[in-house]
């Protein structure tokens, strides 16, 4: 996610060179030839032109407007996984009480579970973040916005056992690491947990039952997640959004050469630096739908999901009155992830 205003041209730039080469080398070839060589034949009239040109700025609009609207439920859900691992914190810390008040080994053994349910919990929401940028089977085409953070060594991204290994013991990792899903198996470690400390009489029904809807809650937004991660952008809107586009591109020059002409001769060439721009224009709004389509993707538009993972550990672990804290994640290149 980009944290300033305004997008710097070192990241436009690796998107927009070789597109504006394309253009540029396209619509001078095509001004030599009629005027050089005379072949008055590639002028067309621009209407038809304009017409294409604005079916394709509705589509490229309803395409945006799609990714959009993936991308901002991505963070809603990331921030209902924030609002409902705050509420866990008041629930572990408040509902799980010890049966004698005066019973020292009682009250340690139950603060022990407290800050296991809390650290298993910052176990699960790291286990989804990194289970959601694991690059999906269908994405096999290169992404220049993926690319500008792999270059960045700050946002090389770690194994899970490395990430987990540092709110769950070894032992646990690597039985963890076996399954399919780990993120699912903690969720279900903890409900284990609950129906023990119920059994043991440190949790009441009533707030067992209470805290197993939040467990639940929890499962919900991951779904939500992974539907987004395991079902791409419909594929027949997004790639004929392409060929429009790049079918308007090419037919774009033509219709220009008909309306400079008509001013003088020269005024041809114009025809080279306004078609350069128009074509830019609309090759840009196809991209940035293209790159926002996708939420999880570890790229530059990417929900910056390791930034609210840490400011979850941040609130979690200063409800159980820990003092060392870990800071608060920083953009770096002005991006944050």
């Amino acid at each position: 996610m980009f944290t300033t205003k305004r997008v710097p041209f070192t990241v436009v730039f690796p998107f927009a060179w070789r597109s504006v080469i394309i253009f540029l080398v396209y619509s001078i070839v095509i001004c030599t030839l009629y005027s050089v060589l005379d072949w008055t034949f590639l002028a067309v009239p621009f209407v038809p032109v304009a017409t294409i040109g604005t079916a394709v700025a509705f589509y490229v609009g309803f395409k945006s407007n799609s990714s959009y609207d993936r991308l901002w439920e991505a963070r809603r859900i990331w921030g209902s996984i924030t609002n409902a691992s705050r509420s866990w914190g008041i629930m572990v810390l408040d509902y799980l009480s010890p049966q004698s008040a005066h019973d020292p080994a009682q009250v340690a053994e139950l603060q022990q579970a407290k800050k296991e349910l809390i650290y298993r919990h910052l176990a699960y929401i790291t286990a989804i973040r990194v289970q959601l940028r694991q690059k999906p089977v269908w994405d096999l085409h290169h992404d220049v916005a993926r690319d500008v953070v792999e270059r960045i060594q700050a946002f090389k991204q770690c194994s899970l056992d490395k990430e987990l290994s540092r709110f769950l013991s070894d032992s646990e990792i690597e039985n963890l690491i076996k399954h399919p899903n780990p993120a699912t198996i903690l969720m279900r470690q903890q409900s284990a947990q609950l129906r023990q400390l119920r059994d043991e009489g440190y949790l009441s029904d009533f707030y067992h039952v209470d805290m197993e809807r939040m467990l639940v809650e929890f499962y919900n937004q991951q779904g939500a997640c992974e539907r987004i991660k395991s079902f791409p952008f419909p594929r027949q809107y997004a790639f004929f959004s392409y060929v429009f586009t790049w079918l308007f591109i090419i037919v774009l020059p033509y219709g220009l050469l008909t309306e400079m002409a008509k001013v003088s001769g020269w005024h041809v060439w114009l025809t080279v630096p306004f078609y350069t721009v128009i074509a830019w224009v609309f090759n840009t709004m196809e991209i940035v739908g293209d790159t926002s389509e996708n939420p999880f993707e570890n790229s530059i538009n990417d929900v910056p999901m390791t930034a609210i993972c840490r400011n979850i550990e941040i609130d979690l672990r200063d409800m159980l009155g820990e003092a060392n804290l870990p800071s608060r994640l920083q953009a770096v290149q002005n991006i944050l992830m």
